[in-house]
């Protein structure tokens, strides 16, 4: 047991300290990176990490669902900017720790929403199923994702990607 805590430091200290070279950076595309990790309070390394872990999830996740995923899976760059001239016909809300989202939350949207990147989201009780199949593209990446009763779990659910929890209210 106490060899395999000084293995664990062991591996965490030079992962640490482990320099890693990336030619072939666009440096402008870096600076704009970099800035995002100023932004958001973090730095370069753990925001490289969690940029890696999103596109390797979105390659696993691809390799499962047939032939849209089959190009995800084989070409995640050209999918990452196929998605990116997408983003003008869609919100995305991102960042928020929890959010509570309301019918009329929903309807003062003039695209529909993509929610990402949130530990919690509510949807609260005047939510209808059409609001939500109407105005929420996708939701991704969220920790809970709590529904009032009268919302279709499983139709919610079909617009899920990387939601931990999906939790019905009494």
């Amino acid at each position: 047991m106490v060899g395999e805590e000084k293995d664990e430091k062991d591996k965490e200290r030079l992962y640490r300290t482990r320099i890693y070279t990336i030619r072939g950076l666009d440096p402008e595309l870096y600076e704009k990176f970099s800035k995002i990790a100023k932004e958001i309070g973090t730095n370069i390394g753990a925001l490289m990490n969690e940029a890696m872990k999103n596109v390797i999830a979105l390659v696993e996740v691809g390799k499962d669902v047939g032939k849209t995923g089959l190009v995800v899976a084989t070409a995640p760059i050209k999918a990452a900017k196929e998605a990116s001239k997408e983003i003008k016909d869609f919100e995305v809300i991102s960042g928020v720790s929890e959010l509570e989202v309301s019918k009329d939350d929903l309807e003062a949207l003039d695209k529909p929403v993509v929610f990402t990147n949130m530990s919690k989201l509510v949807f609260a009780d005047d939510i209808t199923w059409e609001v939500i199949e109407k105005k929420v593209r996708a939701i991704k990446l969220v920790d809970e994702v709590l529904i009032p009763k009268h919302v279709p779990k499983l139709q919610l659910v079909k617009r899920c990607s990387m939601v931990k929890r999906v939790v019905v209210r009494e």
